[in-house]
């Protein structure tokens, strides 16, 4: 049993973020099921959200945080850009899109449109439709950010990239999603080429029963 958990669900985007960034370091490690707030979870992340991470005593929660540690402790190619100016863009992009793009897209349109009637219960219409306005301008900055490089934080793929994928993975399936993405051709670009990699088919994680 590897010394290396991750403890969370796969559906969970953040969680995914932080499988995207041990796949990318060819990191082995244990996903070890929780239930968020329980006294287990407790135990490693004190506000009882997930993920959580574990290298042998060590432990560290909040997914920015793991996400590093996974870059600076292991072997394997950077996740992060090596000059200043790179590294301030890559904060930028996770900086925004934990702000504003996991909101709009994961809180305001996917957790309705998608998990409510999972759950029994009709989408909040309202709810999806005031995220509208602001994803169109996220989307179009957005677009024009990816038509300046290959990846968020420059030519190379970075810890920004991963907290992107799970997002728009849940996002571009609603039809909200299909229709703020329409002639996004820039962000199309970069999504397949994330879609390609190793790392994606790796991390995908199984349908939500609810």
């Amino acid at each position: 049993m590897s010394d290396v958990k991750l403890y969370g669900f796969p559906q969970s985007t953040y969680v995914r973020t932080a499988r995207l960034a041990l796949a990318e370091k060819g990191v082995a490690y244990e996903l070890a099921p929780v239930q968020l707030g329980s006294e287990a979870l407790r135990a490693v992340h004190p506000f009882g959200k997930i993920p959580a991470f574990a290298d042998g005593d060590f432990t560290v929660y909040e997914t920015s945080a793991i996400c590093r540690y996974v870059d600076e402790a292991f072997e394997g190619p950077a996740l992060q850009p090596a000059d200043a100016q790179g590294r301030a863009v890559m904060e930028q992009w996770i900086s925004a899109l934990n702000g504003y793009y996991d909101t709009d897209m994961i809180r305001h349109v996917v957790l309705e449109r998608v998990l409510a009637p999972l759950r029994g219960r009709a989408p909040d219409e309202a709810r999806i439709a005031d995220a509208l306005p602001r994803l169109a301008v996220e989307m179009t900055v957005l677009d024009a950010r990816l038509g300046e490089s290959a990846c968020l934080a420059g030519d190379a793929v970075s810890i920004a990239d991963f907290f992107l994928v799970p997002m728009l993975a849940y996002f571009r399936d609603t039809p909200e999603g299909q229709e703020a993405l329409a002639g996004r051709s820039h962000i199309a670009r970069w999504w397949e080429a994330m879609a390609a990699r190793p790392s994606f088919a790796a991390t995908t994680p199984p349908p939500r029963n609810g």
